[in-house]
């Protein structure tokens, strides 16, 4: 039992770093993060505090969802050689599988990685269930208790070890039940409950080594933009792959821009329409087989701020070395922050040589009623005039200027009772 808490307690071992702030002559920050050897380890990068979170990859077999008493998930470890099998949609089969069941199995299932739910996961993919709405992978849902209860007997399989798993339930937290294969037979059958809890992480994590929870996985949801990590892909259409790449959290949205040169210190961010909640819009698609793409930037929004990316190295396996630049073009953008109401920008400013601008709104919290954008000359002439929407959501309004004349103008926003008045250079 001592060597057991022992590997739990070096398996959680976490080294955190704050990443120097040099800057090159365009204002990027270099950034040079690894994962180890052979992906040794799970990343995680934060932009605004310029933050890195390293944990071994390892050291755990199963993670929960717990970022909602409402919502579910429940993933296996990517970085692990496991193989997870669906075997049966009766949950006595728990007791008598065995693997010598396995060619009945059919193929294995994996976490997705398309998809915009960093919850999804392996289980949740079953899909042995009647579809229905009430059926979700593992389980269905019961309208009378408010519990989700298991369904499908799963098979993980490890090289030569196997475990059977199945999900009993959920309902603020999972009660799940688990026995290893001995070779000749199952080890006696382990019932384990984890609570939803209090972490502020997204995930809560659970070895069978230990039969306990691992702690202290995951920093905390606010404190961590990007995961660099290894995943399954169906590669080229042709299998299931694992890869290496990055995994954006649900805090953020992302836009891929390809072509673009990506040291410059001007540039086109794109519509609002580009940005992506996918958990794989980076993923691995800034890297081929060695080196990196240098045609492809990325542009990232957390929150009321922006960033800039694009990756500079690519050390592959023997490093994990993924080495990027970024940079908070916040400024540029020329966004406004209207509290608990939301967000709006002017892009660009100063106006291209068309005069066109992209008037950006992040509405978070709906209005009682439309708000306005109004532009004005420095006589206090108003030329030009429009409404927002009394409606949460990301939406961009093309603003065409041409019949201004070149100099500087005010544009007043109103929403929600506030207003914010920023200058526009019209060239």
């Amino acid at each position: 039992m001592k060597t057991k808490l022992l590997l739990a307690s070096l398996l959680a071992f976490t080294v955190t770093q704050t990443v120097l702030s040099q800057t090159d002559e365009n204002g990027y920050t270099q950034v040079n993060l690894t994962t180890g050897p052979q992906y040794a380890n799970r990343v995680f990068f934060d932009l605004s505090a310029n933050n890195i979170v390293s944990q071994p990859a390892t050291g755990w077999d199963i993670a929960f969802y717990r970022n909602s008493a409402m919502d579910f998930g429940v993933k296996v470890n990517d970085a692990t050689n496991v193989l997870t099998y669906q075997v049966s949609a009766d949950p006595a089969a728990f007791d008598t599988v065995t693997p010598a069941d396995k060619a009945s199995w059919g193929e294995p299932l994996y976490n997705p990685d398309q998809t915009d739910r960093i919850q999804d996961g392996a289980f949740d993919a079953a899909t042995l269930l009647p579809a229905s709405g009430l059926n979700f992978g593992w389980g269905s849902y019961d309208i009378v208790t408010h519990k989700v209860n298991g369904k499908v007997v799963f098979v993980l399989e490890y090289g030569t070890t196997y475990y059977k798993f199945f999900i009993n339930e959920y309902a603020a937290g999972y009660t799940f039940k688990y026995a290893k294969w001995n070779g000749t037979s199952w080890d006696a059958t382990q019932t384990r409950t984890i609570a939803n809890g209090t972490d502020d992480a997204f995930f809560n994590y659970f070895s069978f080594d230990t039969g306990a929870k691992v702690p202290n996985l995951e920093p905390a949801k606010a404190n961590w933009d990007l995961m660099f990590t290894r995943y399954y892909t169906f590669y080229a259409n042709i299998m299931m792959y694992k890869l290496s790449g990055v995994i954006q959290s649900p805090n953020v949205t992302v836009a891929k821009v390809q072509p673009e040169t990506q040291a410059v210190s001007t540039f086109t961010a794109p519509a609002a329409t580009a940005y992506s909640k996918n958990i794989t819009t980076i993923g691995h698609s800034w890297k081929p087989t060695t080196g990196v793409y240098e045609d492809i930037v990325y542009y990232i929004k957390e929150g009321t701020k922006y960033y800039r990316l694009y990756f500079t190295s690519n050390g592959g396996a023997s490093t994990g070395n993924m080495y990027f630049k970024y940079k908070d073009i916040t400024s540029l953008l020329a966004v406004a922050d209207f509290g608990k109401k939301g967000t709006f920008g002017i892009y660009p400013n100063p106006t291209k040589e068309d005069k066109k601008v992209n008037i950006l709104f992040d509405v978070k919290e709906a209005a009682s009623k439309k708000g306005s954008v109004e532009i004005f000359d420095f006589s206090g002439k108003k030329v030009y005039e429009t409404s927002i929407a009394n409606q949460s959501g990301f939406s961009a309004q093309e603003v065409d200027l041409n019949r201004l004349s070149s100099g500087t103008y005010l544009v007043k926003i109103i929403y929600g009772g506030q207003t914010e008045t920023k200058k526009l250079i019209v060239k």
